[in-house]
C-alpha cells in the first residue's frame, strides 16, 4: 500500500495455496519467536521499578503480537483449505 489511509478496492486475486502456506509458516514463526522473547525477559532481574515496568510493557507487546500472529495464522489456515474457484472473465 502506498498510504495507510488509502482504502483498497475489493478484488479477486489468484493466490497459490503453497504461497499461503509459506506465509502462514512465517507468521507462526513470528508468533513463536514473540513467545520465546517474552519468556526470556522473565530471566532478567530488575532492581528498580522503572526497569520492571519496561520489561512488563515489552512482555505485554510481545504477547499481543504473538496473539495477533496466531489469529492471522488461523485466518490463513481457513483460506488454505478453501476449495478452488473458477472465475470466468467477461471482458
Amino acid at each position: 500500500m502506498k498510504n495507510d489511509s488509502e482504502v483498497l478496492e475489493p478484488r479477486l486475486v489468484a493466490v497459490d495455496s503453497y504461497h499461503l502456506s509459506f506465509i502462514n509458516d512465517m507468521v507462526q514463526t513470528l508468533s513463536s519467536n514473540s513467545e520465546r522473547l517474552s519468556m526470556a525477559l522473565n530471566t532478567i532481574i530488575a532492581d528498580n521499578d522503572a526497569s520492571k515496568g519496561v520489561i512488563t510493557a515489552i512482555q505485554g507487546a510481545l504477547f499481543h503480537d504473538s496473539q495477533s500472529a496466531s489469529d492471522i495464522s488461523e485466518m490463513l489456515d481457513q483460506l488454505i483449505v478453501m476449495p478452488p474457484l473458477e472465475v470466468t472473465s467477461y471482458e
